[in-house]
């Protein structure tokens, strides 16, 4: 008698879109497992990563003085450069923001055209800095878990740059 493993990701009428289901074939019939707890669990670390991480950003002090005149071609360019002039990561909200105001240039007029010939790099900075002390500490991390939970690929727009945190 040959075992044969399937997943079967679809959600009864019944249940949450979070519930999982596995059937096992012993070759006559199905036998359905539920899965649903396992999922239960993943959500709930996904909340307490996100619940670190905005705490930990909440945490950060912004920069107090600029660094210097930063040439950029697009906003995430710009982000980057910022990353690296002040060692500090960018919240999630605000990498995800920047790759956005960036496709939102696609087909304008101005597409081929550097950004800090559109707009004075000073002002972009700004921006940024901005957004970024908006997302630091007004973000909740229930909605930040659940954008983490639709997105298998957050983990790209999460900065690896860890400064360590002031005393206080």
């Amino acid at each position: 008698m040959q075992s044969d493993v399937t997943m079967n990701p679809r959600a009864s009428d019944e249940s949450s879109s979070s519930d999982v289901e596995a059937e096992i074939s012993d070759g006559d019939g199905f036998l359905t497992i539920d899965r649903s707890h396992a999922v239960a669990e993943d959500e709930a670390s996904l909340l307490i990563r996100a619940e670190t991480y905005q705490g930990y950003m909440k945490e950060l002090p912004l920069p107090t003085s600029r660094g210097s005149l930063i040439p950029f071609t697009s906003w995430v360019g710009l982000g980057m450069s910022i990353k690296e002039l002040y060692g500090q990561p960018l919240h999630y909200f605000t990498n995800v923001l920047l790759l956005r105001w960036d496709q939102a240039r696609l087909g304008a007029d101005s597409e081929d055209k550097s950004l800090d010939l559109i707009i004075h790099p000073c002002k972009a900075e700004a921006t940024i800095w901005l957004v970024e002390e908006i997302h630091r500490l007004t973000s909740s991390h229930l909605q930040i878990a659940q954008l983490w939970g639709t997105d298998p690929m957050y983990h790209l727009f999460i900065d690896p740059i860890i400064p360590k945190l002031p005393e206080t």
